[in-house]
């Protein structure tokens, strides 16, 4: 369950991460805050240190991977126009 939780709030920081490096409009501070409080919450609901850990390499891999694909979609829709 714990690996599940780690996963989950992982890919929507990822992705709010993902989504406030491309968009370059005043809404990106929205998706910063929303990041924000969603690694806050898991930093209250899970204390250790190894759980924190894997939270924030876990969120980085995912932030990685989200901003390759989304450059992937980008320059596809780029090539066709």
């Amino acid at each position: 369950m714990r690996t599940l939780a780690v996963i989950g709030f992982s890919l929507v920081c990822a992705l709010l991460l993902s989504l406030f490096s491309q968009i370059q409009d005043l809404l990106r501070y929205i998706f910063s805050l929303g990041a924000l409080y969603a690694g806050i919450q898991f930093f209250r609901r899970y204390e250790g240190r190894g759980m924190r850990i894997a939270f924030v390499v876990t969120t980085v891999l995912f932030y990685f991977a989200f901003t390759v694909i989304i450059a992937m979609v980008i320059a596809m829709k780029q090539m066709n126009a």
